[in-house]
């Protein structure tokens, strides 16, 4: 009797495993993990990110990006002509650190650290965009 309870065990923790994962696109995935990044960078002991509030919110944002890298793809850019415009989004007047703001019951207020979440986003966005470039979902 014991033995049909232990072979049922790697077909439960497989059933868990499939039930556990879910195919998130790019845009989704750097989402998300740009506002992991972002929560764990704000060290603020008296408010707490909504990670599935924020993710959706940022999604429009990489979505540009995501959209962006595939047009250079299908307009017949190079990937050297693409890497020349990953050069212009890393450009300190793109997304500069000062229009940061950070909203907090409808009031808008400005970024903790910038320089941080900036690097955050950009990193997020470029990897976003050399997913579009690629094809890659």
């Amino acid at each position: 009797m014991l033995s049909k309870h232990y072979r049922s065990i790697p077909l439960l923790a497989t059933l868990l495993l499939c039930a556990c994962t879910t195919s998130q696109n790019s845009v989704e995935r750097h989402a998300r993990h740009a506002t992991f990044q972002l929560a764990e960078a704000h060290f603020g002991p008296d408010t707490r990110t909504d990670i599935s509030k924020s993710t959706k919110a940022a999604i429009p944002f990489f979505e540009q990006f995501y959209q962006i890298g595939k047009k250079d793809r299908q307009d017949g850019l190079t990937r050297e002509q693409a890497q020349q415009r990953v050069n212009g989004f890393r450009s300190p007047d793109f997304l500069p650190e000062s229009e940061q703001k950070a909203t907090m019951f409808n009031q808008s207020y400005t970024a903790d650290s910038p320089k941080k979440q900036r690097e955050i986003l950009l990193e997020n966005a470029i990897a976003t965009y050399w997913d579009g470039y690629d094809g890659k979902p």
